[in-house]
């Protein structure tokens, strides 16, 4: 008997696996899940929000595809006569953010995506509902499972009586609440379990499991019998490695397109982030873009050397929540000091900044307020050191001109002499 399990502990026969690791389920006889949340289902989770269930779009992505063949893996395993056991947790919404074609579109995902989608579960089942109790008394006798549901574990969800009319009732409690339920798919059994499981049960619930199957016995296929071949399935063989040949191909394009979308988004931390392991790189890559040399400087204490036609220059870059305040202009000018004691000759200050990041990029700065994008301090000691200011923003919409072939290479010289020739704060967009 061979057993995958996820979530679920104490099985004899069962292998501890999680949804994104887990081999086909197909290599089983049985799978059995506690869908309790998806922290536990994958083992890890990357949110934007852990409290408000919020995923990062990238991992939401990847949650609904792994679903996708989950759920097709379900299907594959009940049609040869598989056993797939889920206990009946609260249904749980998680949700991401994803664009497409310039809009937002937020998408939903649950605890229970790898067996059903959330359509299929309220057409089948109606509402998981939620409530606690430990009364089950109803249980069917003469299912396999009734040794396990005999001991009357508690449970937290439960499905009204009238809404699964499909189903086969193992469990309920009052003639309402339903808590154990069953139903047979191609060769197959679906099992859904009260909530609550202790790992003690689980030699109970893997006999529940065999005798449910039978206690089947499938033979190895003997070496000699695999060369073998019945009439019509060379010809399919052969079709089924042109299909693989296609997919793999196609899985090939698919990777490249994710990178280079991948690739592209990268750009929009210009609008949004704050910190030295992503704006830094982001605005030093859109000045490279826009023509000049920068290198980073790691072991130094500026945030890159700009080299352009012009001459050279430090760079700072920042981000805040809020107005943009004195003190890392004053590390700049700090860090000019230094690099003219060492270097000799001159050097420019270039400070980027990406104020109130948080906000939408038409409310910034806040409106009804009297709140600066940078402190005036800031501004009027940059015009007197001959700094520029400038805003991540507008490098975003530069970026925008010269990706889609609309900044000609007079007009990216133009922006460079102005950065560099400027002083205080300089809008490079209209």
């Amino acid at each position: 008997m061979k057993i995958i399990t996820i979530n679920v502990i104490g099985i004899p026969s069962g292998s501890s696996y999680n949804l994104i690791d887990a081999n086909v389920f197909q290599d089983y006889d049985a799978v059995v899940v506690d869908p309790e949340s998806l922290d536990r289902l994958y083992d890890h989770i990357d949110y934007d929000n852990r409290d408000e269930r919020i995923l990062t779009p990238k991992f939401g992505q990847l949650l609904s595809v792994v679903n996708g063949k989950r759920r097709e893996q379900v299907i594959g395993l009940l049609q040869r006569g598989g056993v797939v056991v889920s206990f009946m947790e609260p249904l749980r919404k998680y949700s991401y953010n994803w664009r497409y074609e310039g809009e937002d579109h937020w998408t939903w995902v649950t605890n229970y995506d790898w067996l059903m989608t959330p359509s299929d579960i309220y057409g089948e089942l109606g509402e998981i509902k939620y409530s606690k109790g430990n009364t089950i008394d109803y249980i069917d006798s003469g299912h396999p499972f009734w040794d396990y549901l005999n001991t009357k574990p508690p449970w937290s969800a439960y499905i009204d009586k009238d809404a699964c009319e499909n189903w086969k009732i193992l469990a309920s409690a009052f003639g309402t609440h339903v808590v154990a339920l069953a139903k047979r798919v191609g060769l197959g059994h679906i099992i859904l379990l009260p909530s609550y499981y202790h790992h003690e049960n689980g030699e109970i619930l893997e006999r529940c499991i065999i005798k449910l199957l039978g206690d089947k016995e499938i033979t190895p296929q003997p070496g000699w019998a695999k060369a073998i071949l019945v009439p019509g399935q060379e010809e399919l063989i052969s079709k089924i490695m042109q299909v693989n040949e296609h997919i793999d191909a196609l899985d090939e394009e698919r990777k490249n397109l994710v990178n280079e979308r991948d690739r592209l988004e990268r750009w929009k931390w210009l609008l949004y982030e704050k910190g030295k392991h992503r704006l830094e790189p982001v605005v030093r890559d859109s000045l490279t873009l826009l023509g000049c040399h920068v290198e980073p400087q790691p072991d130094k204490d500026s945030d890159g050397l700009v080299n352009f036609e012009y001459g050279t220059a430090l760079l700072e870059v920042v981000g805040s929540k809020a107005t943009i305040k004195t003190e890392k202009l004053g590390e700049l000018i700090k860090n000019m000091g230094n690099f003219i004691s060492e270097k000799g000759g001159k050097v420019k200050g270039i400070l980027v900044g990406n104020p109130f990041c948080d906000e939408r990029l038409d409310n910034r700065p806040p409106k009804n307020t009297q709140k600066r994008l940078f402190a005036k301090e800031l501004t009027e000691s940059a015009e007197q050191q001959s700094i520029t200011v400038l805003l991540s923003t507008d490098l975003y919409e530069v970026v925008c001109r010269i990706l889609i072939g609309n900044l000609p290479e007079i007009e990216k010289r133009s922006l460079q002499e102005r950065i560099f020739n400027s002083k205080g704060l300089v809008r490079l967009v209209e």
